[in-house]
């Protein structure tokens, strides 16, 4: 079954990202002089070799042209326009709810030039982010695991992998290497999702996963999901040149990175921003 071989190919640039990262993250250290945390390596790590794992195996696994896997061309800008406007909608209302808690604080964190370099390379992230992940998971992924599992398992296991990749390897700095400490790390990597926090943090972010299949299935596209999830990523990223999350109460912001989304804040931007995205149109 191509869809086994892919979620086995998934896992095992999970572990290959997991035995890497703390090599590429001491060798960072050394190049720039600061330390750099795990998930901030392995995100990247991971990123890079499943850009070269995917296009070696793509015809073998049949995972579909680009029309396939959701880029249609008709609407394309409208579809990306409303999912933007919907998804900076519903994560505003999650923010207005952050401040009225006292968890949402304004702050201008550097002077004017800075702060305008930072903006346009958080557009930038925010715009790659939301074309790779949701070309990866509600294209590739949802595509390959519904053709062979059906619609209704596709999206389960789609939503689940999801929330699992960016729950895992949420540790600090990375202790000094040992003649083992690539395997440590491996051997280490699932252990944030026995923590307590991380199952706020997994419902969280199953349940934004779920709005965005429902946009790419409602659409019939890739661009109004990709527009949700570059509004949200755009917030985060450039928003915070502005204002600062406090990491409590912890019921409404969540445990941990991403903010909000582990919260009741989180939960109720996605609420609206469903409720905005009701009257687009069924393809």
């Amino acid at each position: 079954m191509r869809s086994l071989r892919f979620v086995l190919l998934l896992l095992a640039v999970l572990v290959l990202s997991a035995v890497l990262s703390p090599w590429v993250a001491w060798e960072l250290e050394a190049l720039v002089g600061r330390p750099f945390t795990f998930s901030r390596v392995w995100n990247r790590v991971f990123e890079v070799l499943l850009a070269v794992a995917l296009p070696l195996a793509w015809r073998r696994l049949d995972l579909g042209g680009l029309a396939a896997i959701g880029f249609r061309r008709a609407h394309w800008t409208r579809d990306l326009a409303r999912g933007f406007t919907a998804g900076i909608a519903g994560l505003g209302v999650g923010l207005a709810l952050c401040w009225a808690g006292g968890a949402v604080t304004p702050q201008l964190r550097f002077d004017a030039g800075k702060t305008a370099r930072k903006a346009l390379l958080g557009a930038g992230a925010a715009a790659a982010v939301g074309v790779g992940e949701e070309a990866l998971f509600r294209g590739v992924v949802l595509r390959r695991l519904s053709l062979d599992l059906g619609r209704a398992a596709g999206v389960g296991v789609t939503t689940g992998i999801y929330a699992a990749v960016h729950a895992i390897g949420k540790s600090e700095k990375i202790a000094r290497p040992t003649a083992t400490a690539g395997f440590e790390r491996l051997r280490t990597l699932v252990a944030p999702l026995g923590r307590r926090k991380a199952l706020p943090m997994l419902l969280g972010l199953a349940w934004f996963g779920l709005l965005l299949v429902w946009a790419r299935i409602r659409s019939g596209s890739l661009w109004l999901p990709i527009g949700i999830h570059a509004g949200w990523v755009a917030v985060f990223r450039v928003g915070r040149l502005f204002f600062e999350i406090q990491p409590q109460p912890v019921w409404l912001v969540g445990p941990g990175w991403p903010p909000v989304i582990g919260g009741a804040a989180g939960w109720a931007a996605v609420v609206v921003t469903w409720l905005v995205l009701r009257r687009a149109p069924r393809r």
